[in-house]
């Protein structure tokens, strides 16, 4: 790729999200996806996985799709298709959440005018923390590396000269 450094931030910033807050309580708690982990023992994680929502597993599944991305780009052998499908795992499932969301709450089709949007961004704002922000956008901007990079710069054929 060659965007090569920019995938790769995104892919760390994918990671970084499994750490960093996700959800601001009224009570002043963040939550993030790796505090819950210690909760469990092996047995349970291993019957959550099995017994978990497809949505969950393709959750879980993000952060190894960037893992994998991070280590392959860290030896110089990342994949376009691998980017664009953490990317597009990423945003499928942001979008499916919010169409389920809106379908819960009852709202009326999106307008997707700019005062719905701002409205969105804002609601969007007092919900998630800095690890949601990180996990959503560099998915989005992974996918979005994957669709449109060129790839790496072709080397030249040494010519030999005339002289």
């Amino acid at each position: 790729m060659l965007f090569r450094p920019l995938a790769l931030l995104c892919a760390v910033a994918i990671l970084a999200g499994l750490f960093l807050p996700w959800i601001s309580t009224p009570l002043g708690a963040n939550l993030s996806p790796w505090d819950a982990l210690p909760a469990f023992d092996r047995v349970a994680v291993e019957t959550y996985l099995t017994e978990a929502p497809n949505d969950v597993r393709l959750f879980l599944f993000s952060f190894v799709l960037a893992a994998l991305f991070v280590l392959l780009a860290l030896v110089g052998q990342e994949r376009r298709w691998l980017a664009f499908l953490t990317g597009l795992s990423i945003v499928g499932l942001a979008g499916l959440l919010v169409w389920r969301t809106r379908e819960t709450l009852g709202i009326v089709e999106l307008q997707w005018t700019m005062d719905e949007a701002n409205r969105l961004l804002a609601l969007a704002t007092d919900v998630l923390g800095p690890g949601g922000w990180a996990w959503i956008g560099g998915g989005a901007l992974l996918l979005l590396l994957g669709v449109f990079d060129p790839g790496r710069a072709k080397p030249r054929a040494a010519t030999t000269s005339r002289w």
